[in-house]
């Protein structure tokens, strides 16, 4: 298998998203261990000098006061803060947005979801204006597929699609 990263663009290239294969797996085995339930976490890395691209480098867990169903979701912030300032600090990866599963259904944000992207983008403390919304729906240990989308402050969304690379066998 390769280690090449997941590459997603908008169709004009205005926003790009790289996520590392580590942090894939990573969230895909956190899928695969909630079951029938949804789970989540946050993402960090950082952006190229151009902002065009962020660069997904890793994935929290589910935080431990983090509360789900089969179509709900809660997401904790227990520990977050201090595993965020020790990244930061350590090689100044930062907060992105924010990563969930949808257990065997379509990875389509939700309302919800799409509402909570809207108050991530314009709440200040985040300091994240074009938060990154990734789920993950499927069969964790089958057939699973990711939807990415940028959401802007302005309440622009922005869907990308993945660019795959023709040597990678998960295409």
């Amino acid at each position: 298998m390769t280690e090449a990263p997941f590459d997603y663009w908008t169709q004009d290239g205005r926003f790009g998203v790289r996520i590392d294969r580590r942090a894939v797996e990573s969230i895909v085995a956190d899928c695969a261990r909630s079951g029938r339930r949804e789970t989540g976490g946050i993402i960090v890395g950082r952006y190229t000098d151009d902002r065009r691209l962020a660069l997904v480098l890793s994935a929290s867990s589910p935080p431990p006061d983090s509360r789900a169903g089969g179509f709900w979701l809660l997401r904790g912030v227990r520990g977050l803060q201090s595993w965020l300032d020790g990244l930061w600090k350590k090689d100044g990866t930062h907060y992105l947005g924010e990563w969930h599963f949808h257990p065997f259904a379509s990875p389509t944000p939700s309302c919800q979801d799409v509402r909570q992207m809207k108050r991530i983008a314009t709440t200040e403390s985040y300091q994240c204006e074009e938060p990154i919304l990734l789920i993950v729906g499927g069969d964790p240990r089958g057939a699973w597929h990711i939807h990415i989308e940028v959401h802007t402050r302005k309440g622009e969304r922005h869907q990308l699609t993945r660019r795959p690379d023709p040597k990678d066998p998960l295409g």
